[in-house]
């Protein structure tokens, strides 16, 4: 795959779309203004339990016509992102384009470690290059790699709420109907933890904008060579998220950037 263009410019802004919106009900840029630090959580659910229903964090107003709605909290913003890596970025870029110098990730992966459970979290410390997105900013090869000293922090925080936690490399991919048995027990001897849709992506952007992304992952499910045990509605998976986003809100000062 060869998709990088030398020409750094894009036509198409993350900026002027977002205003393209924004101008249509007579708002300002300053208005889409955003705080350095953004939470991003892939569902509702998680959205709500960092929000605290508008108790720490309330509607942005400006941000309001869009599919994304972000809230502000106190030096920083908590948004809801679609899946899949393509979608994840188009967010991520705009959330860039008005302010974010730091994104963390609260996702969810498919272990296919025996020993990374339903319920146990995972720090990635690099992601597998499997989808198309990355391969639009960074060169072929190249590795995707997260805010490892915001990782390690990560990690240190997130043992005080879970100590079945985990860190190493994980793999992304745009197929998740794809994963086979072959591809299982490949990545399962390299020793990646998990697979997961969009960090490879979430990570490529973060290192060629200069922006320091962090992820927490939540083993949502276990897929081996020959079954995948479901724990979408765990309650042991229900008790880790809960956890994390309160481990997370303990710690939401630290983690703004300067």
């Amino acid at each position: 795959m060869n998709f990088l263009s030398d020409d750094d410019h894009s036509v198409v802004s993350p900026r002027e779309t977002v205003r393209a919106f924004a101008d249509s009900k007579g708002i300002t840029p300053e208005d889409l203004f955003l705080e350095s630090l953004a939470l991003i959580t892939f569902t509702s659910l998680d959205q709500r339990s960092l929000i605290g229903e508008g108790r720490r964090a309330r509607k942005i107003g400006a941000w309001s016509n869009r599919s994304n709605q972000i809230y502000r909290g106190d030096g920083w913003v908590a948004v809801q992102s679609p899946y899949g890596a393509p979608n994840t970025v188009m967010l991520l870029e705009e959330l860039i384009a008005f302010g974010v110098k730091r994104a963390v990730y609260i996702g969810f992966c498919g272990s296919i470690q025996k020993t990374v459970q339903i319920g146990n979290i995972v720090i990635p410390t690099e992601a597998i290059r499997e989808e198309g997105t990355s391969y639009h900013y960074l060169r072929e090869g190249e590795r995707s790699m997260p805010d490892l000293i915001l990782q390690n922090q990560l990690f240190f925080w997130m043992k005080d709420v879970c100590p079945m936690i985990h860190m190493g490399k994980v793999w992304t991919t745009d197929a998740p109907y794809r994963e086979t048995p072959k591809k299982i027990v490949q990545y399962h001897r390299e020793g990646i933890l998990g697979v997961e849709m969009e960090m490879s992506a979430a990570f490529a952007i973060g290192m060629v904008r200069g922006i320091s992304i962090g992820s927490i992952l939540i083993v949502s499910d276990e897929i081996r060579e020959a079954e995948w045990n479901i724990g979408f509605f765990s309650p042991t998976l229900k008790a880790t998220r809960e956890r994390v986003i309160k481990g997370l809100l303990t710690h939401l000062k630290e983690m703004i950037p300067n």
